[in-house]
């Protein structure tokens, strides 16, 4: 067990949601916004109060560590060190838990119980006012903290110098998915500000690209993957703009490529991992389309192979091998085309148009759901049983 070397993960660490590369990839305005609301801190050891906001996957947690990793550094090389406390508030989600996490940072054996909040606060504040060294806490999902009404903990946080009366500070990142304004009080409010917010936008399909790439250079022994990969895995997340579900992606390929002879990764593992993860490609949509809409898509699915795109012609000729085989009269382009679009309408299948070198555009076809082995093995069995129902009835 474990003798055999992986042949094509260098470092599964790398493929870790808690992997922080150096360098965030397309989040290089979110850091600096970062370093311009964190400035005082930096520069004279004053509380800073920020907000983070954004959907599942748009890189606010991996900000954030990065964030405070470089500030770190950047305020030891100037005598002005600084700690930081990361909180998970989805894991403790009660203001006792919370208070618990702050001061486990600094005593691992603070016990689990026999505390109230007010005693464990003087505790942790007897902690921030003995070590003499400004705190930056990291609230992350605070909005599951926040919707249990435990406001009274960010007041408590955002008032710290004044407990401390300046001998020591506490700053705040609070990283949530939604605006929390309103589950705040105004006294918090008042300093916290509003206008202290960074906002995460979904990433785009070209960001997606960039940030598999990256982490595939970091994790994969080089070769073992192709570029189609990584531009299916971007085909495919681009549909959430998150780059957790990318980063899934490739770690769950690489890991099915590990069984794989040839010991590489091909677009048809990137689909399979798809399919493990969040398939849309049912039974029941497969049942539910008719004779001629499984034979186009049957079609596809043997030219497919482990091709990225398959050109609509290319489609097209393996449809009339497919009809010939199964006794039925090929439909022209026209309505060939219309099946396309409807199984592309049910996320069965996905068109791009392209431009070709030698001019004008062409269709292509992908399937990056499932793969495409999987899928014609699916269809000719429905084929196959609806033929046997047939000769039955005869």
């Amino acid at each position: 067990m474990f003798d055999k070397a992986s042949v094509v993960i260098r470092d599964m660490d790398k493929l870790s949601f808690d992997y922080v590369p150096e360098k965030l990839v397309h989040r290089e305005g979110q850091m600096s916004r970062l370093e311009m609301y964190f400035r005082p801190l930096a520069e004279s050891g004053r509380p800073c109060y920020v907000l983070l906001t954004g959907n599942v996957g748009t890189g606010k947690t991996a900000t954030a560590k990065r964030f405070c990793e470089d500030m770190a550094r950047h305020c030891s090389r100037y005598g002005r060190p600084i700690d930081t406390i990361f909180v998970n508030c989805r894991n403790r989600n009660t203001e006792a838990g919370v208070i618990l996490e702050l001061i486990r940072h600094f005593d691992r054996g603070f016990p689990e119980r026999g505390f109230s909040p007010d005693e464990m606060m003087r505790s942790f504040t007897a902690h921030i006012e003995s070590g003499g060294v400004p705190v930056v806490i990291v609230l992350d999902e605070v909005d599951v903290l926040l919707k249990k009404s435990s406001v009274d903990l960010i007041y408590q946080l955002t008032r710290f110098s004044e407990v401390t009366r300046g001998r020591a500070g506490v700053s705040l990142i609070l990283i949530s998915q939604h605006l929390i304004y309103g589950m705040l009080d105004e006294a918090s409010m008042s300093t916290f500000g509003r206008g202290n917010a960074v906002t995460f936008d979904k990433y785009t399909r070209g960001e997606l690209y960039s940030i598999a790439k990256a982490r595939a250079e970091e994790a994969l022994i080089g070769g073992r993957y192709s570029d189609d990969v990584i531009e299916l895995i971007a085909d495919v997340s681009s549909e959430f703009g998150d780059a957790r579900f990318a980063i899934e992606l490739l770690r769950d390929s690489a890991v099915i490529a590990e069984g794989h002879p040839e010991g590489s990764i091909d677009t048809e593992d990137v689909r399979e991992a798809k399919a493990n993860i969040n398939s849309v490609v049912t039974e029941s949509k497969l049942t539910g389309l008719d004779m001629n809409r499984k034979l186009a898509l049957l079609a596809i699915a043997r030219s497919m192979k482990s091709n990225l795109y398959i050109s609509i012609t290319a489609a097209e000729k393996t449809y009339a091998v497919v009809c010939e085989e199964y006794g039925q009269e090929p439909r022209k382009h026209t309505q060939f085309w219309t099946y396309v679009q409807d199984m592309d309408r049910q996320n069965l299948l996905e068109t791009v148009v392209r431009s070709e070198k030698e001019g004008g555009r062409s269709t292509y076809i992908s399937l990056p759901d499932i793969p495409s082995k999987v899928l014609a093995k699916k269809l000719e069995a429905l084929l196959e049983g609806k033929a046997a129902a047939s000769s039955d009835e005869v």
